[in-house]
């Protein structure tokens, strides 16, 4: 309703706003700023009763409503984001210890309006992925996630899981990731667990990736124990199964961190089996390894061998200065030491003693700067140049 106002002989009828009607009734008082003014009247002298709101004519134009308040930003979906993976899971498959390889996943928008990615972030060290931060995702679209994962150095299974989070969603994104680490030749399960409490004795597969027939030379360098199988009669095959038993298989006090088995293959001379013991247990002193399996597999007498191991936990100003090995079998020389954020690639030189052959553990140690030491250990097999198939020592 339109307010209307008399004045004496004048009458104003008209839409107003209330800053409006607040000006005009000043100037109808006539009063000083602040004051107020003496009240209408009518010819009579009579005081004018308050105005009375009217209905507009039907000539005065319509007022047009005020524009409606911006609405506000869209809150957060408690719950994930419409999109489907292609594939559900990125399956690495089989990879030699230490190699990388890439893999592809399709993020499917299923929703009905475009999606933008606001970060993607990796579980673990052993993945990396794209930067898709800012990527949209138009409706019935989809943008693809690279990964590139990579193999520990030990044998057995691996997952791990890239997040991605979706403007808009509370809820992030998982992609699932998976692989497996082996040799040519796979040891099933890939650890022995002889921790006290837990069985003594067992069964292990030992095969062949690719099915080709192998033979089985020795375990921890003595006559195997396979079941099924008798050596002077039987061919070799593509799958053993080895009867175990710890207290028969290992002296007393000499359980070492791997236990070897030695082939014919040429492409994988030694396949290691972990022994989950408590003799065998790593304890850090103050300097972290990223892992601590070391091998230099095979080595031909007069020849050494160079290998990595990276070291964590270091301060900002300590360097490594030196590496040394506490076995007669080989030393162990220190190449080179480069930081790489919270990391130290550490660079290293096995070199075997004239005259050492066979199956060789050899312990060492990694020195800093700041007094402190990291223990580690390297295995392998030293045999004559030349030497091609089952050596036996």
């Amino acid at each position: 309703m339109a307010p209307e106002f008399q004045f004496s002989r004048f009458r104003l009828s008209l839409p107003l706003t209330s800053l409006a009607c607040a000006a005009l009734l000043a100037v109808a008082s006539c009063g000083k700023p602040g004051e107020a003014g003496p009240a209408p009247q009518g010819p009579s002298g009579a005081a004018t009763p308050p105005p009375v709101a009217q209905t507009p004519a039907q000539s005065e134009p319509a007022v047009a409503p005020a524009p409606a308040a911006e609405p506000a930003e869209q809150e957060s979906v408690d719950g994930p984001p419409p999109v489907t993976l292609e594939p559900a899971l990125l399956d690495f498959g089989i990879l030699p210890p230490g190699a990388s390889r890439e893999g592809v996943v399709k993020l499917v928008n299923t929703g009905s309006k475009e999606l933008e990615i606001l970060t993607v972030q990796p579980s673990c060290k052993c993945t990396t992925t794209d930067d898709l931060s800012g990527k949209k995702i138009p409706v019935g679209g989809f943008v693809e996630l690279k990964a590139t994962m990579k193999a520990q150095s030990a044998p057995g299974k691996k997952t791990a899981e890239v997040k991605v989070l979706i403007d808009g969603y509370s809820q992030v994104l998982p992609v699932q990731l998976k692989q497996e680490v082996s040799l040519p030749i796979r040891v099933s399960p890939s650890y022995l667990n002889v921790v006290s409490g837990q069985p003594q004795s067992g069964r292990t597969v030992i095969e062949s990736i690719d099915k080709k027939p192998f033979r089985i030379c020795a375990v921890g360098g003595k006559r195997p124990n396979l079941i099924g199988f008798d050596p002077e009669k039987d061919e070799p095959r593509s799958q053993y199964l080895l009867d175990w038993d710890f207290n028969r298989d290992f002296q007393p006090g000499e359980a070492k961190r791997y236990w070897l088995i030695e082939t014919d293959r040429e492409d994988c001379p030694l396949v290691d089996i972990f022994v989950r013991h408590e003799s065998t247990v790593v304890l850090p002193r103050g300097v972290v390894a990223t892992e601590y399996r070391h091998t230099f597999g095979r080595l031909e007498q007069g020849t050494s061998h160079e290998f990595l191991i990276d070291l964590t936990k270091l301060n900002a100003d300590e360097r490594i200065v030196a590496a040394a090995s506490s076995s007669s079998l080989a030393k162990v020389e220190l190449v080179d030491a480069k930081p790489e954020g919270d990391i130290m690639h550490v660079t290293l030189r096995v070199v075997p003693t004239a005259d050492a052959l066979g199956l060789a553990w050899i312990p060492f140690s990694v020195y800093t700067s700041a007094g402190r030491q990291a223990d580690h250990a390297i295995w392998g097999q030293y045999v004559p140049k030349g030497h091609v198939g089952c050596f036996g020592r």
